[in-house]
């Protein structure tokens, strides 16, 4: 696997040419923006800033986003440059949150373990699996709850063919759940969401038998790369199994309390 390679191909169709469902996407000469209604959560999904003032690029961010009021999250991956963009984000005001490592999957190189029986049972869904997987991540991450449920749940209702739905049962009750989103038709690409197992029944295997899952729905349906931002629980499990870590993510967030126009 050529990692620079993978990663250049990444950023074009995950990051530049990417159209998320219920975003408007505005593209500036040094950035592209996931723009969420006014006053609700947006994105700065990739910049370039190479032969800008990024002191002066990053200022006007700021006062373009505070202007729109509510939050922004400013995706900074490990190899954007220049080097200290992270820090001259923190200096203005985008606060880092928890590093993640960028994994990645070669579906034509698949180890063993894909192809092998899962001795779980695990189903997916569509729209129709969504209350019961929201019951999981609710236990897991009541965080979620504040917005993210409706975001997701609309998005889900009106784009079934971009999302599937995995759960992972327990004599016959919800115990483990999971998803896929690919970006777009002609994307390479399918990324790994959730992933959330109730903690009664963490230990199992239940997490491997979901990853298990959506490989294999993500080569039936013609993916060729599975990609997965990925926490300090769930890097080392993913390493095991064989995915490569392309780069670090890092989500830097400007929290604003001005009120939209």
């Amino acid at each position: 696997m050529d990692r620079a390679a993978l990663l250049a191909l990444y950023d074009r169709h995950e990051r530049i040419d990417a159209r998320p469902y219920g975003f408007d996407v505005e593209r500036t000469v040094h950035v592209v923006r996931h723009l969420g209604p006014p006053g609700g959560r947006s994105w700065v999904i990739h910049a370039d800033l190479s032969g800008a003032d990024v002191d002066a690029v990053l200022a006007g961010e700021r006062a373009y986003f505070a202007a729109r009021g509510g939050e922004v999250e400013w995706k900074h991956f490990a190899h954007d440059r220049p080097t200290d963009l992270r820090e001259r984000l923190a200096a203005v005001g985008f606060v880092p949150e928890e590093r993640e490592e960028l994994l990645a999957l070669d579906l034509r190189e698949a180890p063993a373990w894909v192809d092998e029986p899962i001795v779980h049972d695990v189903s997916d869904h569509g729209p129709e699996g969504w209350d019961a997987v929201v019951g999981v991540l609710l236990v897991v991450w009541p965080e979620l709850a504040d917005g993210f449920v409706e975001r997701f749940g609309a998005e889900l209702r009106s784009c079934p063919e971009r999302i599937r739905l995995f759960l992972a049962r327990v004599d016959g009750a919800p115990a483990a759940a999971a998803w896929t989103v690919r970006s777009g038709p002609d994307t390479p690409f399918l990324g790994l969401f959730g992933g959330a197992t109730l903690p009664r029944h963490r230990g199992r295997g239940l997490y491997r038998a979901l990853v298990a899952a959506r490989a294999r729905h993500a080569r039936s349906a013609g993916a060729r790369y599975l990609t997965v931002d990925a926490g300090p629980m769930s890097a080392p499990i993913l390493r095991r199994l064989g995915f490569v870590r392309l780069t670090t993510t890092t989500p830097c967030v400007l929290r604003t309390s001005a009120a939209p126009a």
